[in-house]
């Protein structure tokens, strides 16, 4: 019995390609490689003010399954230029979703509140792109509406923005917890 040598050559190719495809698959999984991923604890920290202080603020992602979509939360903890003077924000919360390989678009709302009422409703939406395992860059539209711009009353404007300012921010995910060296007398 033999076999052609056209049939070899498929068989070492498939052999090959197949080869190719696991160990790349393999190699996507290890640490600090593999696909973006939407998830983990963050620190923005907003580029290019002319503040001598930093201005930042903290967020987390909590993925769905596919890690392609999450939730977010956090906070705005900055004074918005032009908003009105407020006794505190609500925890900010919104939505991101992958929108290709290492970026991502996200819409967020919170609200700013003196008195014990709403002053004004923040939105941030924007574009993120991943830059590192652990870093990204972001670019936040932020919009600031009065509270009658929420017409039916669902927590969401539906008028024209009182107030619009562009940001962008470097942002660092936090890092893994370490355990600390064990003592030999332990």
């Amino acid at each position: 019995m033999s076999i052609s040598r056209r049939k070899v050559v498929i068989t070492a190719l498939a052999a090959a390609t197949a080869l190719f495809v696991l160990a790349t698959q393999i190699g996507a999984f290890g640490p600090g490689q593999g696909a973006v991923k939407l998830e983990g604890a963050w620190i923005a920290r907003v580029i290019g003010l002319p503040y001598p202080d930093p201005v930042q603020w903290s967020y987390v992602m909590a993925p769905d399954a596919s890690g392609r979509s999450a939730s977010l939360h956090g906070s705005v903890d900055m004074t918005l230029p032009g908003g009105p003077p407020i006794d505190f924000t609500t925890p900010l919360i919104g939505e991101i979703v992958q929108t290709g390989h290492d970026t991502a678009a996200f819409n967020s709302y919170w609200y700013g509140i003196k008195d014990n009422l709403i002053v004004y409703i923040g939105r941030s939406w924007g574009e993120t792109r991943f830059t590192g395992p652990r870093t990204l860059e972001s670019t936040h539209h932020f919009e600031i509406y009065l509270p009658d711009a929420d017409t039916n009353g669902d927590g969401l404007p539906e008028l024209s923005f009182v107030n619009a300012f562009v940001l962008t921010t470097h942002d660092t995910r936090i890092p893994p917890p370490v355990r600390p060296d064990r003592h030999e007398d332990d």
